[in-house]
């Protein structure tokens, strides 16, 4: 991502601000100070009070807003822009840093690639409407079935990726059986008059010491492109895991 243009807004605006009104308290204290030393505490107090106020001003109007923007700008890209979850870009980062703490620590790490049967079918009957309605209504199957630690993102086009910390092998297939029981049941509306029922093949792997990013999302996806051979609508593992 570009570098964000913010920073060197900021410096300007603080020392067009800060050249702006020194000169004009400068100019001030020059004619107060003109009146005799009696003037001379009161031009230095009313400067001194003068500054902090325009100072906090300065900060609260222009520098804060401008370094929150700035901020958000730098997360952009962690967000995904159809759902509410991560980004594959944010997603990613954050299983590389379970990864990390996992294959230091020796904590326990399941993944699941969550993948819709035949969304590209649906749209091309009904049209990306219908994809949106569908991606909507499963990012919310997916919310309110994943515990608090777990984290989701979209991965693919029709696939979410989901972190699973100190869950094992059992746990993660408990959590994916959840989800594709949960999906199944649930009644879609791709129009205003016509809802649809989908179902989700999951692949479900363990992290295992010592191997890279790649290793384990290529054993994922590899686990769920077997399940949906095998039929679809099914939880699938790595049973040598």
């Amino acid at each position: 991502m570009s570098k964000s243009p913010y920073p060197d807004r900021v410096t300007v605006l603080t020392r067009l601000g800060v050249a702006s009104f020194s000169a004009l308290f400068a100019a001030l204290g020059i004619g107060i100070w003109g009146a005799g030393p009696p003037a001379w505490w009161v031009a230095a107090g009313v400067t001194a009070l003068i500054a902090v106020i325009v100072t906090v001003l300065i900060y609260a109007w222009v520098v804060q807003p401008l370094m929150a923007h700035r901020i958000d700008d730098s997360r952009v890209d962690e967000l995904d822009e159809l759902t509410p979850t991560l980004s594959r870009h944010g997603i990613t980062v954050k299983l590389f840093e379970f990864m990390a703490l996992a294959d230091r620590y020796g904590n326990r790490l399941s993944v699941a690639i969550v993948g819709i049967d035949h969304l590209h079918d649906l749209v091309s009957e009904f049209g990306d409407q219908a994809r949106d309605s569908a991606l909507e209504a499963i990012t919310e199957v997916l919310t309110e079935t994943i515990r608090m630690p777990d984290r989701i993102g979209r991965y693919e086009e029709d696939k979410f990726l989901t972190i699973l910390p100190e869950t094992n092998m059992s746990g993660a297939c408990q959590i994916a059986e959840r989800i594709r029981s949960a999906v199944y049941k649930t009644d879609i509306g791709i129009t205003t008059r016509r809802k649809v029922r989908l179902t989700v093949s999951i692949g479900v792997t363990v992290f295992r010491r010592g191997e890279d990013l790649n290793q384990l999302l290529s054993r994922a996806t590899r686990i769920l492109a077997q399940a949906k051979t095998q039929g679809r609508n099914r939880v699938l593992t790595d049973l040598a895991a």
